[in-house]
């Protein structure tokens, strides 16, 4: 749908006209006003801006540095992703010819998306294509300034990166880019965000660049959800699609970016219906605007802080890490798990600096032409292996085990075997790591004790991970792990009838890796969260029969 697109046929859809249907269910919900050359209708960083459809006026969408991104003749429209996503304008439109427009707005757009297939039909893939090109371009919404491998500036970048936020990154310690810098940043040590060439960020958290970009309303709540998902991860994501496809209040919210683990997986090829496979990214890609079709409240990043009953009954809280409290009637937990880092000295200090807990465009962009080494001997380590063996001169697989088959499929076992440049070390693992700002060599040791230095280009460790529990404390029984228990392993305080997926509290549910005993796949995750929205339907049907035994008092 988008990972397989060129770049023509990106900007076919990006260009795309409304039917005259479509256009007959705007004029039915717009306003059709004239306008002016020079007319302004939106800026950048206007919180509240409208869909424009331009009836016989001809407009042009301009970014902070009045690059021009598009032309609107009569019959086209404005509008990206961030229409939908709750973020603020990320470009100036203004009238270049004189004529009619129709505004609609952001909300009523929204809605039309949800509840018309017409008009969400032409809107969502154009709305995707354009921030495709803007990706693309690098261009538009957050320009970077850094030295490569800095801690802050890798977060930021994985941020964007995932978030699907156009950016351009300089090179702090590229002397061809210093007189752009100065410019456009100013002079300074340490990592810079320029956001919309408007506001200059210092070292910025991603919590703070996603607040100057107008990200922290999508949290906004008016009313309790009835379902509220901690994570979007694949199980997350299904869950939000199937929740708020049957008309469940639903609010979705993770801490860095949609897609969880998985949207670090270069490829993903036993995916039901993804023959050539599919890359995590693009698979969240594609599931966030299902959610967002259907109508669920996507907000990130937020981190979940605390889990407890509301003191309205039956109600449950989450307070995430920016004060804000969300109420809902029902809680899936789908917070999956965290990388698990080797244990060795110096592993902080490298990450984002040669060593890395992810096989992307973004990590291995450093490792071309380069000898790298991928520790791990799972689904993940095999398929983060296959990728960089397209880049990397040479791909070594560190596993501490003695036969891969006990722990990858085996179509990957048998690819990793025939593939020219890849080789297996098996019985072996990392012990030593070294390097100046940057890592340059490290020490593996094989199963018959001896050590050899090698000079690498990047470390991937795909070891497996943790679970992100700690938010919950002592809400929810967890298993010796930190697992979440469910079902009949959560005890007698578990929901009745049984659910599989039910926690030790009534309405609380857990899928995904965060789950205990669950399977550590893609496709079992988004089973589960699909799953688990029938158990949901159970939980309000239950809510709603309690509420209407209550004793009225006249």
């Amino acid at each position: 749908m988008f990972e397989d697109l060129n770049y023509e046929e990106l900007r076919r859809r990006a260009n795309a006209r409304l039917p005259p249907r479509v256009v007959a269910v705007l004029e039915a919900r717009g306003e059709r006003r004239a306008v002016a050359i020079g007319e302004t209708l939106y800026r950048v960083d206007d919180r509240q801006y409208p869909f424009v459809y331009a009836v016989s006026a001809t407009l042009q969408v301009r970014d902070p540095d009045e690059l021009v991104l598009g032309t609107m003749e009569p019959g086209q429209f404005t509008g990206e992703l961030s229409l939908l996503f709750g973020q603020t304008g990320f470009a100036d439109c203004i009238a270049i010819a004189p004529g009619e427009v129709l505004l609609v707005a952001q909300q009523t757009i929204t809605e039309l998306i949800q509840l018309d297939p017409g008009v969400s039909d032409v809107l969502l893939p154009a709305f995707a294509a354009r921030r495709l090109l803007l990706m693309q371009r690098q261009q538009g919404t957050l320009l970077l300034v850094g030295h490569e491998g800095e801690p802050a500036l890798q977060r930021v970048l994985e941020y964007a990166e995932r978030n699907r936020i156009p950016y351009r990154w300089l090179d702090s310690g590229d002397p061809a880019q210093s007189a752009e810098i100065r410019a456009r940043a100013g002079d300074g040590p340490g990592v810079r965000v320029v956001v919309r060439g408007r506001h200059i960020l210092k070292e910025p958290s991603v919590a703070e660049v996603a607040r100057a970009l107008g990200l922290e309303l999508a949290a906004a709540q008016d009313e309790p959800a009835d379902l509220i998902i901690a994570g979007a991860g694949p199980a997350g994501l299904s869950a939000a699609v199937y929740g708020a496809s049957e008309g469940l209040r639903t609010i979705l919210f993770d801490d860095v970016a949609i897609g969880g683990q998985s949207a670090a997986s270069s490829r993903i090829e036993n995916f039901l219906g993804f023959p050539t496979g599919v890359s995590g990214a693009d698979l969240a890609f594609r599931a966030e605007l299902q959610a967002i079709k259907f109508g669920a409240r996507v907000a990130v990043p937020r981190r979940a802080q605390s889990l407890q009953p509301s003191h309205r009954p039956g109600f449950y809280e989450v307070l995430l890490d920016d004060g804000t409290r969300l109420i809902g009637r029902s809680v899936v937990i789908a917070t999956g798990a965290r990388y698990r880092k080797l244990g060795v000295a110096d592993e902080d200090r490298f990450q984002g600096a040669g060593l890395y807990y992810a096989a992307t465009e973004l990590e291995a962009r450093n490792s071309k032409n380069q000898e790298v080494v991928v520790v791990g001997g799972g689904n993940s380590a095999g398929q983060a292996a296959m990728f960089l063996a397209s880049r990397a001169s040479c791909v070594r697989l560190v596993y501490r085990g003695c036969d891969l088959s006990d722990s990858m499929s085996q179509y990957l076992v048998e690819r990793l075997r025939h593939a020219a440049n890849v080789q297996i070390a098996t019985g072996s693992q990392v012990i030593e790591l070294a390097g100046d700002d940057h890592l340059r060599t490290i020490k593996i040791r094989d199963g018959k004790g001896g050590v050899a230095e090698r000079s690498v280009g990047g470390l991937f460790i795909m070891i497996g991970a943790d679970p992100c529990t700690g938010w919950l404390k002592d809400a929810v029984r967890l298993d010796d792990r930190g697992f979440v228990l469910t079902g009949q392993a959560a005890g007698t305080e578990a929901s009745v009838p049984f659910n599989v997926f039910q926690t030790s509290l009534p309405g609380v549910f857990a899928v995904g890796d965060v789950r205990s005993g669950s399977v550590k796949r893609v496709a079992s995750a988004v089973g589960e969260g699909s799953v688990v929205v029938q158990a949901i339907h159970a939980r309000l049907a239950a809510l709603r029969q309690s509420e209407a035994r209550e004793p009225v008092t006249l």
